[in-house]
């Protein structure tokens, strides 16, 4: 299930990308949402950045789309691990 989180850069381009990618495959939400198992409105919110989702809805909505996993983090943002405490 989603967790709530506010306005984190990384969110809002993770949603926005998989927006594009759904647009992209002339998918509705509805569509998604029966390809997926997840709810359109868990979808929406997903897609809006106002949620952080879990790896495995992450995972399902991957599915949902055709993509892998790693496919899911949208081109040109970098996440990297934080160096550890020294």
């Amino acid at each position: 299930m989603p967790r709530r989180q506010t306005n984190h850069p990384l969110l809002r381009a993770l949603g926005a990308h998989i927006r594009n990618v759904r647009l992209d495959r002339r998918m509705s939400l509805t569509d998604l949402a029966d390809a997926s198992g997840v709810t359109k409105g868990a979808l929406s919110s997903i897609e809006n950045g106002r949620v952080n989702m879990t790896i495995t809805t992450c995972v399902k909505i991957a599915v949902g789309l055709g993509l892998r996993v790693e496919d899911m983090i949208p081109g040109g943002l970098e996440v990297s691990p934080r160096p550890p405490p020294s």
